[in-house]
């Protein structure tokens, strides 16, 4: 019984990563806290920016509906990825935010994957833009930040003390 339990260990370490090693493949998550000015959840090495947009009243098939509830919101996911940083993210834009945001993102190096509408008959208008990149973590979250600005959210983030959630 004591040699299975030994074999067992031996090879739960092989195929598992000591703690340490996978601590270390996690991007700062504390920095981005920093520059996003909201907390940062991270979970199996990545860390997640979730910025709910509040400032927006949009009405849904007529009615006023949360924004939660159409995910109103700019999401962001940090990883390494050989040796760098691999962003994914989704923005919920206003139409007229749309070409900012797209300026800002390719002047940043970052790339636009997707541009859609999740809903039909919303007021106003709201459009979904995907995007993706690798490089430096603080490059990318300082481009992001620019993209935010681009839109009629940023007042919130500079005003905010705290985090959000």
């Amino acid at each position: 019984m004591k040699k299975l339990l030994i074999i067992a260990g031996l090879f739960l370490s092989i195929i598992l990563p000591p703690e340490e090693a996978s601590a270390k493949q996690s991007p700062d998550c504390k920095t981005l806290e920093q520059i996003f000015k909201v907390k940062v959840k991270e979970k199996d090495g990545v860390c997640k920016v979730d910025i709910t947009r509040k400032n927006l009243d949009v009405a849904l098939m007529g009615n006023k509906i949360s924004p939660e509830s159409i995910d109103l919101a700019f999401d962001f996911a940090f990883e390494k990825a050989d040796g760098q940083t691999a962003v994914m993210g989704e923005m919920a834009l206003l139409e007229e935010e749309v070409n900012p945001v797209i300026d800002a993102l390719r002047k940043g190096g970052l790339e636009v994957t997707a541009l859609h509408n999740h809903h039909m008959n919303e007021r106003p208008r709201i459009m979904y833009l995907h995007l993706q990149g690798k490089g430096d973590m603080i490059k990318q979250a300082n481009t992001l930040i620019n993209a935010i600005a681009a839109t009629k959210e940023l007042k919130q983030l500079q005003q905010s003390t705290g985090p959000h959630y």
